[in-house]
């Protein structure tokens, strides 16, 4: 696969012409802080997990994206604070995102939080233009070798969190930054990054001994792009072992299974199979995600679980 067909393809997913620009994860309902700042804190204890997808398997140069989280509550848990880094990249273009998160709680009787967040972030922009195949050789409008960019952004968002189910809205980066590396603010061809807009929710039901039901989703919205849509269902057993399917609307069908080893650790992998055109040219996408949660009592086990 060429590297000028790939830039094409970031190009216009960065301008909003078919995709979105912020990563995807299938294992989303276990990432929320990466979408949403007013997450932080709600795993009521220290919380670092990290999550690794490659998209596209077999195609040279395809999206690649890690990130790291961490976030606890403070202040009695009335504040939660949180930092996510994540890397992605796409054929030779290469970018780092710091992003500080920080949550309001207001905790009601009945368990149930209700959560408001900030967020504030810079995102290093990269892109190794000398690495690129251009069709037209000696094009003017393709920059020097090395083309980089610093951008700041905020972000905004609300959870609300329930023993048995919670509903997240958030905007991760609010400015709709133009990534210009060639400084010339007439051209039409440089990206602009789009404001995206989340809508995520889940519950878990009883639905026989040692057998749990979790149906989640999550809604993405950005203007001048398709609506976009993850579907999830998903059995927990023994309060252990999790195993489930989502559909990515007109894009994959996508299995997930995970493993909670104590009250402090869980792993889970994710593979994508993909629908669309592209299914003959790559060999789907997969996920490996790890979470360490560090508990007060070591010896809780797997009492009082943290479901979401």
């Amino acid at each position: 696969m060429r590297y000028s067909l790939l830039l094409v393809v970031f190009l216009g997913t960065s301008m909003g012409l078919k995709a979105q620009q912020d990563a995807q994860y299938t294992q989303f309902m276990f990432n929320k802080l990466y979408f949403n700042p007013a997450y932080a804190g709600s795993k009521e204890a220290l919380n670092v997990s990290a999550i690794y997808r490659k998209q596209w398997l077999g195609i040279k140069g395809s999206p690649q994206t890690a990130t790291l989280n961490l976030h606890a509550p403070v202040f009695k848990n009335r504040i939660g604070l949180g930092l996510s880094v994540t890397n992605d990249q796409l054929g030779f273009s290469n970018s780092w995102n710091i992003e500080t998160s920080y949550s309001y709680r207001i905790k009601f009787k009945n368990k149930h939080t209700l959560s408001m967040g900030l967020r504030g972030s810079a995102s290093f922009y990269q892109v190794r233009w000398d690495k690129a195949d251009p069709t037209q050789l000696m094009d003017g409008t393709i920059p020097g070798a090395l083309a980089t960019k610093i951008l700041p952004n905020f972000g905004a968002g609300v959870y609300y969190d329930a023993p048995r189910f919670y509903v997240g809205f958030s905007i991760p980066h609010i400015f709709e930054n133009r990534i210009d590396f060639t400084d010339n603010k007439n051209s039409s061809i440089e990206p602009r990054l789009g404001r995206h807009y989340f809508l995520m929710g889940g519950a878990i039901f009883d639905i026989a001994r040692n057998v749990k039901l979790k149906p989640a989703a999550m809604l993405k919205f950005t203007p001048n792009s398709p609506f976009d849509m993850d579907i999830n269902i998903s059995f927990l057993f023994w309060e252990r072992f999790w195993a489930g399917v989502t559909y990515r609307l007109g894009d994959s069908i996508d299995l997930i299974l995970q493993y909670q080893f104590n009250s402090q650790f869980k792993l889970g992998i994710a593979y994508d199979f993909t629908l669309t055109k592209l299914q003959q040219y790559n060999a789907g996408s997969f996920e490996v995600m790890l979470e360490v949660n560090f508990v007060k009592n070591k010896n809780m086990h797997l009492r009082n679980p943290r479901y979401f």
